[in-house]
């Protein structure tokens, strides 16, 4: 099997993968050269995921100077309920609806456009640290990469075959995809996605969706429910029940269905996101325990990682030892996952629905002071190392 000598191995071609290796060629155009991304799937491959981009991961996009191509369903309303109360966030949009097939595989077409090499159906076998490089052996080649970006999603097995810390931060989350009459259906025609929370209250430590969605030009509603274990230590509640419920209230079988589930690692500020030579990024390394928004934090996860990788070249320091303080902690984006973290953390903790009941109304008040009440509100491009706070 032959061997490939190589500054950077980048194990996993999604957003967080792909955002990686554009940032490095953005500032400078060799490292094109000096990379690779390999992955075990073959785009556009399906990828269970609500699909929703904010304008944080829209900002990254405009800052790699790329235009939101992918086709998409423009969401002006997230309205979040709880029982009989809601409030909403408006803006132009308030956060775009993707298929993540056609997400990802754009990005990957875009990285391609900039020589950037990107091995699809190649799958990592093993993974052996050296104090000179990391050697990885695939089904096709081995490397020895002088660096090593882990972006294989929340399964990770660079995680998993290096014996990475535990698996308690892992929220899981089921959907489904029902055909719907996008001309009779308000969610719609009025670019509103729908964020019920009321099961908050029986144990869950999440919502239940309805994101509208287009699919090959046909219209579904995007379905799941959520559950973050943001709060580990209380009981499982029963998720397909759930799911079931809730789309019941709405005048759907679930058995009518096909049912998908997956896994998303959640972050914590704690956790270990790198080893000599190799670093963390995207859903390996942790997404939002709120919402299990993913798309725009791994986006962002690239620019950090690339910028570290950077760094660790510049002063031929592999040790990665100040990753996660100087790169990660310090963005401004990293600093609003902490605090969504933080809110989950308090949110998921509540029990009683007089008090839910009582911290919507409180949220429907902030929210009338920030410019989310507003629905032309444009997010505009935060600058870095800030924290937004709208």
């Amino acid at each position: 099997m032959p061997i490939e000598a190589i500054d950077l191995l980048i194990v996993g071609s999604g957003p967080a993968g792909i955002s990686t290796a554009l940032h490095l060629v953005q500032t400078d155009p060799t490292w094109a050269n000096r990379l690779l991304v390999i992955d075990k799937a073959v785009h556009p491959r399906e990828k269970l995921c609500g699909g929703g981009v904010t304008h944080l991961g829209s900002n990254v996009l405009a800052q790699l100077g790329l235009t939101f191509e992918p086709n998409h369903f423009v969401v002006r309303e997230a309205r979040l309920v709880y029982q009989d109360k809601s409030y909403s966030f408006y803006g132009n949009p308030v956060f775009r609806i993707t298929r993540r097939d056609e997400f990802d595989h754009w990005l990957v077409r875009k990285a391609e456009e900039q020589g950037i090499r990107v091995r699809q159906g190649e799958a990592v076998k093993d993974i052996v640290p050296h104090d000179e490089y990391v050697a990885v052996v695939t089904d096709q080649a081995t490397y020895h990469a002088r660096t090593l970006v882990a972006a294989d999603g929340s399964k990770s097995f660079v995680r998993r075959r290096l014996h990475w810390d535990d698996d308690s931060r892992v929220a899981r989350l089921l959907e489904v995809l029902t055909p719907e009459d996008a001309q009779r259906q308000p969610e719609f025609h009025d670019g509103v996605a729908i964020f019920d929370f009321t099961r908050m209250t029986d144990g869950l430590q999440g919502y239940y969706w309805d994101f509208p969605s287009f699919l090959k030009g046909q219209a579904f509603m995007n379905r799941g429910v959520f559950d973050s274990r943001a709060r580990p230590e209380r009981p499982k509640t029963d998720l397909k029940e759930d799911l079931r419920q809730t789309m019941a209230e709405r005048d759907r079988n679930l058995d009518d269905y096909q049912l998908k589930g997956h896994p998303i690692r959640w972050f914590d500020k704690n956790g270990r996101f790198s080893m000599p030579r190799i670093i963390l990024a995207g859903d390996a390394a942790g997404a939002d325990p709120l919402f299990g928004e993913g798309i725009s934090f791994a986006l962002a996860y690239g620019e950090v990682a690339a910028n570290a990788v950077r760094d660790a070249f510049a002063r031929q320091d592999f040790s990665f030892a100040t990753y996660r303080d100087n790169f990660i902690m310090s963005h401004s984006t990293f600093k609003h996952l902490q605090l969504r973290v933080r809110l989950a953390r308090i949110a998921y903790l509540l029990k009683y629905p007089w008090l839910v009941r009582l911290g919507w109304q409180v949220a429907r008040l902030v929210v009338r002071f920030t410019r989310w009440r507003d629905p032309d509100y444009v997010p505009a491009v935060p600058t870095q190392f800030s924290l937004k706070t709208e």
